[in-house]
């Protein structure tokens, strides 16, 4: 493999490249994202001659597969040109940002950026400048800062020429060799001497871009192919982020006119449950390898997904997932019509969905197909009560879908191992809500249609339902100040067993309210004890769980009296699905993975 080398040119030659399309950007990359404030502060370090870092480009013979594109506003020319010089594979945020600056946008909407003279010129009156001083108008500038406002975004416009009629406004633009004449022009008509000198010696000399400014540009040689691509980009990549193995697949396929970015937002705006099942594409894609007979793995996907199998298999994985959510969401609880934030585990989405199309293929008879399901469901919560999924992800995933297709094939005998030996461990009563323990105790919950106890209404996370959120019953806030015989170092309140679901505004009234004051507010609400009990009871609240919550003083023995029986409702739920509460001592790792943002209201 020949070695990189590194070239130190001009900044304006790289911007100049992009915006011809002499330097293009391979599919995987992410998509133009920068804030005004990022470009902003760019400009702020041009115009002070700052250094803005290295770049890195591929002049590999390989980087005709990666699906060159053009720079996001560089233009019709650019996106036209069939040939590149390079691809740029470190530094797509400075090149549009440098293109927004020099060049403006072109055949995309966004923001521009303009010098706000009125605002330059009231900071050189506030500081008392003598603008005739070189010294004093060096120093000023110097020390202006990017959030003094003296550079404004705006949209794009074409007559950029009426931003400074209008307001005051120069396009940054007008400051660079390319546009000299236009900013003689503006000059020339600016009846006030004293503005007219601002411009001249403060804006054109000391406030413009230095985009003559020398990088350092890395080139990699023309024998690097695809995986040392690969790697160099995840290794090397500033932003800190590694490439994902669905932007190399999508950079696979886009040759062969695959748009995979664009199929994904397609799928998932057809249907409903899938949409809240797969963050980036990947999901998808293990279905696909699996349809194909090939690994899961995350890592092996670049060479496991080709345009043959996925033109084949792509919208059937689709559709299988989806009915794998509406599965999970209406006999599971776990709410993906309407959320992702109760998924315990995502990756048993994919050998799941193609386990219930195996049901689908291989049953008719519907008891048969009621237990096939039934051992589905088993699947499900084992493998979050035993975090199954925690870590050696892909192997599990082929293996558990042959185990469980042999189960539902063969009975009892058949049973895997992994879910036979599961159990109910006293570890569910330290489980966090925003684990995957949690997680399986809140669907759980949720599947149960709860009822909120102010309103008395189904709530839940489902479609029509009210906005619901999950509430802390004895407050987190609340605990600190008011729990009888309260420690920092023998309580702990943020726990999935103490978690109830509530409309949105309940919750929002009872928020910092002791257990006592919420029960007397349900009861005021809906008027009778058995009442009140009833809706409780929808929420894993029995008659003693509610004859805690509504003494007068909760200490902190009543509380683990409260987790107690609450690990004993949740516990008999559980054992629904076949899993029987351990009988001896067992050693488990916390439940601390975190697969999706928390619900926690409180």
């Amino acid at each position: 493999m020949s070695a990189s080398k590194t070239t130190a040119v001009n900044f304006s030659s790289i911007l100049s490249k992009a915006k011809s399309g002499d330097y293009k950007l391979p599919a995987f990359q992410r998509k133009w994202k920068w804030t005004n404030k990022q470009v902003i502060a760019l400009y702020d370090s041009l115009r002070l001659n700052y250094p803005i870092g290295s770049f890195l480009v591929l002049t590999s013979d390989d980087g005709d597969k990666l699906g060159p594109r053009s720079f996001h506003g560089s233009g019709k020319k650019a996106s036209t040109q069939s040939y590149h010089e390079s691809l740029v594979l470190d530094g797509q945020q400075r090149i549009t940002a440098g293109l927004s600056i020099v060049y403006g946008l072109d055949d995309v909407d966004g923001s521009e950026y303009y010098i706000n003279v009125k605002t330059v010129i009231e900071l050189l009156k506030e500081k008392k400048v003598n603008i005739s001083d070189k010294d004093q108008v060096q120093s000023f500038c110097m020390n202006l800062d990017s959030d003094d406002g003296y550079l404004v975004p705006k949209k794009k416009r074409q007559d950029r020429k009426g931003h400074f009629d209008k307001s005051k406004l120069l396009w940054t633009a007008y400051l660079t060799e390319d546009y000299q004449s236009d900013l003689y022009d503006i000059i020339d008509q600016i009846a006030d001497e004293y503005e007219k000198a601002v411009v001249i010696k403060v804006v054109r000399q000391y406030l413009k871009p230095n985009v003559n400014i020398q990088v350092p540009v890395i080139e990699l040689g023309k024998d690097f192919d695809l995986p040392a691509i690969a790697r160099v980009f995840t290794t090397i990549n500033t932003t800190g982020k590694q490439l994902t193995p669905f932007e190399l697949v999508v950079a696979i396929l886009y040759p062969a006119e695959i748009h995979l970015e664009e199929d994904v937002a397609e799928l998932k705006s057809r249907f409903g449950y899938y949409n809240n099942m797969d963050k980036n594409g990947e999901i998808l894609l293990q279905v696909v390898a699996m349809l194909s007979g090939l690994s899961p793995k995350k890592s092996d996907l670049p060479k496991n997904i080709q345009k043959e199998s996925y033109e084949k298999y792509g919208e059937k994985a689709a559709e299988i997932l989806d009915k794998a959510g509406e599965f999970l969401t209406k006999s599971m609880g776990v709410g993906l019509d309407v959320t992702d934030k109760l998924i315990p585990y995502d990756a048993i989405f994919a050998p799941l969905s193609l386990a219930l199309d195996f049901v689908e293929a291989n049953f008719s008879d519907h008891v048969e197909v009621s237990s096939a399901k039934n051992k589905i469901r088993t699947w499900f919560v084992v493998s979050s009560l035993m975090q199954r999924y925690q870590e050696g992800v892909h192997n599990k995933q082929t293996k558990d879908l042959e185990d469980v297709k042999a189960w539902m094939i063969h009975g009892d005998s058949h049973k895997p191992q992994w879910i036979a030996s599961a159990y109910i461990s006293t570890n569910i009563k330290h489980a966090s809500p925003k684990g995957a323990i949690g997680k399986l105790i809140l669907c759980l919950l949720n599947a149960q249609n709860p009822n909120d106890p102010m309103q008395d209404e189904k709530i839940g996370f489902g479609e029509k339902l009210h906005q619901t959120h999950v509430h802390h019953i004895i407050p987190t806030k609340w605990a600190p100040k008011s729990l009888k015989n309260y420690t920092k170092n023998s309580v702990q309140t943020d726990l999935a067993l103490n978690t109830m679901l509530l409309h949105a505004k309940t919750n929002g009234d009872w928020l910092n309210f002791s257990p006592a004051a919420q029960y007397t507010q349900s009861l005021k609400a809906l008027e009778t004890e058995s009442k009140v009990k009833a809706v409780y009871s929808t929420q894993f609240l029995n008659d003693k769980c509610v004859g805690l919550l509504s003494k007068d003083s909760f200490s902190v023995e009543d509380y683990n009296q409260f987790i107690d029986e609450r690990y004993s409702i949740v516990t008999s739920k559980i054992s629904e699905y076949g899993v029987q509460e351990a009988t001896a001592s067992y050693s488990e790792d916390a439940d601390l993975e975190m697969e999706s943002p928390s619900i926690i209201s409180d």
